[in-house]
């Protein structure tokens, strides 16, 4: 508890340092000292900041006639509006308004300032604040890695290896299995073949959305160099877990997990016997999809290796053609797929694009109809529903004369609109309804955003870049709790994630996207039935404060994009510094 709270006072130190330097110039200068607004939780902005070019809204329930935009370097007012009303927070019954300076574009550490005393957080304004994003959250999977032991110099995130025997299997427990390696899933040790295999393909579709961020983004790995990217040297660490847990006749098994989720303890402290929990057709059918599109992504930098992955792919696409459906039955199992059907179309999408073989193709086209096509009704993929990657891979990746493609990109198109029109009617900004605040709603809200980004690539609009901005914006901190949920970044962000080791060690992992309000509250922890106020930031609340590595992967792309997207609209550096307002 004492080093989280060390971590709440570096933050605090690290903003008292921005203007720190008013005093080293003031004898020369003769600047006024700055001293810090206190910061409230009526008035929501992101934490992390804005890219120049971009929408810059925040927001406050609070009624006043002007707001004012303070450079943090000398206490100077660089920008004054008029609050604009947006809509009725339904919720709690409060009006929002929107503090609107998308036209301030000019470097630097802001807060915004209301005549009543009160302010926002810190935040700054600059071309790169999309690129520390995604470097923190894509590196998160590097400190959750497991069967190693992790000594990073950078977080000071350290742990023994862990996990390195050999895991029982479920239903002969007389034989067992070498699956160490691959990433921890979330807030406890297990490891689930249906959440990784989306992860992992939701991951990569950073080299087609934003190949320039995925070739050349640096991550500081402590891991020895290698031929990849960076961001593919961390994503290679899961998918070498995934290929271990592949049977000889291509089914894949489910999971590696303890029979009982472990206390608080540290990762190599968790000594109880893991199983391998039995196969199924649907984490077969995943696994198939993300090793398919994993070789796509590989074949330029490891020949050898993405022919490996392909390989393995095919061989869990046979098991399929010879299996009906078969689904997990340990009722105390986490990712339980209720069906395989679309999990079938995704993987022969993915199929089809990596080879161009007519077979999956074909296969398709007659089984289309197991995914969700209604433009109003398509969400974001994760485990138990992932009709999305599949339209979404078909959109970018299918040949252009095919019937087919052209149809799903149009309906992509159309439903892209349709999100975007919910986020124009909602008073943060968001595209979430009220039944959107279940497990994971900042995954859900990012989610969106790749299917904006996909769009945008298909038929490039203005307001598509933006609207993912916005997500970015609610899931940072403009949002009702004025709250940051990805760990490090923001003065209001999780310092209590339900973190097994984050609370063995009081040591934060930076850069997790924690799970978001949940309006049905599980845990009985966060307050109930508030929509977007569900939420606390207690380590007991797995429900609203836990991460899962699907939930960064919406995160790692969206901040990913964005940063590809504003950095090809700045201008150059030189512009930008005799740049005047």
């Amino acid at each position: 508890m004492r080093l989280l709270l060390r971590w709440k006072l570096v933050l605090v130190i690290m903003l008292v340092l921005v203007v720190g330097i008013i005093f080293i110039r003031k004898e020369q200068q003769h600047a006024p000292t700055v001293v810090l607004t206190p910061i409230s939780a009526d008035v929501g902005v992101n934490q992390m900041g804005y890219a120049p070019s971009a929408v810059k809204f925040a927001y406050t329930t609070l009624s006043v006639q002007q707001f004012s935009l303070v450079q943090l370097l000398d206490g100077q007012t660089v920008f004054t509006g008029t609050p604009k009303m947006s809509r009725l927070d339904e919720s709690t019954g409060k009006e929002v308004y929107v503090l609107d300076f998308s036209s301030y574009k000019k470097s630097g550490t802001y807060q915004i300032r209301l005549p009543n005393g009160m302010a926002s957080a810190p935040f700054q304004i600059s071309p790169r604040v999309y690129e520390a994003v995604y470097k923190q959250a894509m590196r998160s999977y590097e400190l959750q890695r497991c069967g190693v032991a992790i000594d990073d110099p950078l977080t000071h995130v350290q742990h023994a290896e862990c996990h390195i025997n050999p895991a029982v299997l479920f239903t002969d427990k007389s034989q067992s299995r070498d699956v160490v390696g691959g990433w921890h899933d979330a807030g406890d040790f297990g490891k689930y073949m249906s959440n990784a295999g989306v992860t992992v393909a939701q991951l990569l579709l950073l080299q087609e959305l934003a190949p320039q961020t995925a070739e050349d983004g640096v991550l500081d790995l402590s891991q020895p160099a290698s031929d990849d990217p960076d961001a593919l040297a961390v994503i290679r660490v899961e998918l070498d877990w995934m290929l271990k847990m592949q049977r000889q006749d291509g089914a894949v098994y489910h999971s590696v997990a303890t029979a009982k989720f472990p206390g608080m303890i540290l990762p190599q402290d968790d000594l109880a016997t893991q199983y391998i929990y039995d196969i199924s057709t649907p984490d077969t059918a995943i696994f198939a999809a993300a090793m398919a599109r994993a070789s796509r992504a590989y074949l330029p930098y490891d020949e050898s290796y993405s022919q490996r992955l392909l390989d393995a792919s095919m061989k869990a696409w046979s098991f399929l053609t010879k299996t009906k459906e078969i689904l997990s039955l340990g009722d105390k199992q986490a990712y339980r797929p209720s069906s395989d059907r679309d999990k079938r179309v995704w993987a022969a999408a993915e199929l089809y694009v990596t080879t161009g073989h007519p077979v999956f193709r074909d296969y398709v086209e007659q089984h289309i109809e197991e995914l969700e096509l209604n433009p109003a009704r398509i969400v974001p993929s994760y485990w138990q529903n992932t009709s999305s990657m599949a339209i979404l891979t078909l959109a970018l990746g299918a040949q252009e004369e095919w019937e087919l493609a052209s149809e799903l990109r149009q309906r992509l198109i159309q439903h892209a609109d349709v999100v975007v029109n919910k986020m124009n009617h909602s008073p943060y900004g968001s595209p979430l309804q009220p039944a959107d605040y279940d497990w994971g709603s900042t995954r859900t809200t990012l989610g969106y955003g790749l299917h904006l980004a996909t769009a945008n690539q298909i038929n490039p609009q203005p307001y598509y870049p933006h609207a993912i901005s916005r997500q970015l914006d609610w899931v940072l901190g403009a949002n009702p709790l004025a709250q940051s949920f990805v760990t490090g970044i923001g003065i209001s962000s999780p310092m209590q994630p339900h973190n097994r080791y984050t609370v063995a060690s009081g040591v934060l992992i930076p850069g997790l996207l924690v799970g978001g309000p949940n309006t049905y509250t599980n845990d009985k922890i966060a307050p109930k039935k508030l929509g977007p106020h569900s939420y606390v930031d207690d380590s007991r609340s797995y429900a609203t404060n836990e991460n899962a590595i699907d939930y960064n992967a919406a995160l790692v792309v969206v901040a990913g994009y964005l940063n590809e997207w504003h950095q090809r609209r700045e201008q150059t550096w030189f512009s930008r510094l005799f740049q005047f307002q």
